[in-house]
């Protein structure tokens, strides 16, 4: 608990030095230079809808979420690390704990505890929205991972390949399983107006541990799960899970596509699959410019003094027999808007529905509709 205060205590303080820029540390050789980091997220929302047996009343929440201290290590010109510690509730876990070596410009390597190349929650913090959407809760689910990657970059081309345990620096168990990794990324078009990226990325998994694969997670309410399955038993399992995604900036407008799809296969029991899509997008009512990442290889949040106004639509889907077949739609508005380079406030309203063919024994659930009001003003530096 000591160790807990004294952390959060040291947040304030950084927070407060906010006026003379990013906090740095690096000797006078510079061969070594320190960055430190840090973010956290003051959340409110408020939830209602048909929201089943179990939550039939509105739910108001008002929180501090997500806060995380760290910090970025350069080692001369070649190797660097990063160091984070994530704050939830009463427990203290590693986020990102990792080795990192430049072979040349456009080649490194990464060694730790860090994200596969897969999924939506790899793209930074509550990517454009809040929440993110049905069909990534549902496919990716995944957290950070002990690995080894190999990154290629360049303008035309992005690759990067990995094997990890299926375990992470905060789990740790002598039965971990281990994935397989890649994602792809092509850009015909990358400069200071115009953006055009198309990615594919397959990902397999082998693993005893427990999967779970859920749709729509309001996680401000506690993680209400509205509809979800999890896999597990005395067997190993295998997931196959596959994505593909196109990006498109140009001036004031933003477009993203993404379809995700997984392929469970359990023994002894029948497989099942998952799989849907999300469309979105943002146009700059202030501002001139949408802003993207090459390093990192996505669209990244509003600049300073910028307005976005964005939507998404969101679908995914279940299919595991008879027993187990549900969909879900959900569709989101919201608007972000750049305080400052350290500020970032968004509003969102998400409006769901969830349909079970079948009945869903554990949940009650056979129609469900929910509704979300939400805002959130991010602190990153």
């Amino acid at each position: 608990m000591k160790l807990r205060i004294t952390l959060l205590t040291t947040l304030l303080i950084m927070s407060a030095c906010l006026a003379m820029g990013q906090i740095k540390i690096a000797t006078e050789s510079g061969d070594l230079n320190i960055t430190f980091k840090a973010r956290t997220h003051f959340d409110a929302g408020v939830y209602g809808g048909d929201l089943g047996k179990s939550n039939d009343h509105a739910t108001n929440v008002v929180r501090m979420n997500d806060t995380r201290i760290g910090f970025i290590a350069n080692f001369g010109e070649a190797w660097s690390s990063k160091v984070e510690v994530k704050f939830t509730g009463s427990s203290t876990t590693f986020t990102d704990l990792y080795f990192g070596y430049k072979a040349s410009d456009k080649s490194s390597l990464q060694l730790g505890n860090f994200w596969m190349p897969f999924g939506y929650e790899t793209l930074g913090p509550a990517y454009r929205f809040i929440q993110n959407s049905s069909i990534d809760k549902a496919v990716d689910g995944i957290s950070r991972k002990m690995g080894l990657a190999y990154n290629y970059n360049s303008d035309p081309l992005k690759i990067t390949i990995g094997i990890f345990s299926d375990g992470n620096v905060n789990n740790i168990s002598t039965n971990q399983g281990y994935n397989i990794a890649a994602k792809v990324i092509a850009r015909p078009i990358l400069n200071d107006k115009q953006v055009l990226h198309f990615g594919v990325a397959p990902l397999f998994t082998h693993t005893p541990n427990t999967a779970t694969f859920n749709t729509y997670s309001l996680t401000q309410s506690n993680s209400m799960v509205l509809m979800g399955k999890s896999f597990t038993g005395d067997e190993q399992y295998s997931i196959f899970r596959a994505e593909a995604e196109a990006i498109f900036i140009s001036g004031k407008l933003y477009a993203e596509c993404r379809y995700q799809h997984a392929h469970i296969n359990t023994p002894g029991d029948e497989n099942s699959e998952v799989g849907g899509f999300y469309v979105q997008g943002g146009f700059l009512l202030i501002g001139d410019q949408q802003n993207y990442s090459k390093a990192n290889g996505y669209a990244t949040n509003v600049s300073a003094k910028n307005l976005e106004l964005c939507a998404r639509f969101g679908h995914a889907a279940y299919d595991q027999g008879k027993d187990w077949q549900t969909t879900e739609n959900d569709i989101t508005i919201g608007l972000n808007y750049g305080i400052n380079k350290y500020l970032l406030a968004r509003l969102n309203y998400t409006h769901g529905q969830a349909h079970a063919k079948n009945e869903i024994i554990d949940k009650g659930l056979e129609n469900h509709n929910y509704n979300a009001v939400e805002a959130r003003l991010q602190f990153v530096f």
